[in-house]
């Protein structure tokens, strides 16, 4: 990658930040005018005959309320069963699902043939 085209996308991401944090200021600004100008409407006195209505605060306070916790559960079970199980990707080395690896299975065959029966010892007969 020579120097200009470096040059190019360094200025490409600059004029970019830069438009983001303009976009950003200016519906700031729209934001808080608006809340201005709605503020006088707010202190004026309800109209008779107005319902009042009641908000109860959530004892959680604002946000997703369960949602984190679930996410977070989730998360670390998808985590842990990674770090703990075996996947497809990591291969079964050799084995058949649920057996054992061939190079056991061929020592255990070996072991089997190198076994003798045990030597019958004679029996004497007295008479």
């Amino acid at each position: 990658m020579n120097n200009r085209t470096l040059l190019r996308a360094l200025a490409f991401a600059a004029l970019a930040v830069a438009a983001a944090v303009a976009i950003g200021i200016g519906a700031y600004n729209a934001g808080v005018a608006q809340g201005i100008a709605e503020s006088g409407r707010a202190i004026a006195a309800p109209p008779a005959g107005a319902p009042v209505v009641y908000v109860w605060p959530r004892p959680w306070g604002f946000g997703f309320g369960f949602f984190p916790f679930v996410f977070f559960l989730v998360f670390l079970f998808i985590v842990l069963r990674g770090l703990m199980w075996r996947g497809a990707w990591r291969g079964r080395s050799g084995c058949r699902y649920g057996g054992v690896p061939p190079a056991f299975e061929e020592w255990h065959r070996r072991a089997h043939e190198q076994q003798t029966p045990p030597a019958q010892q004679p029996t004497s007969t007295r008479a």
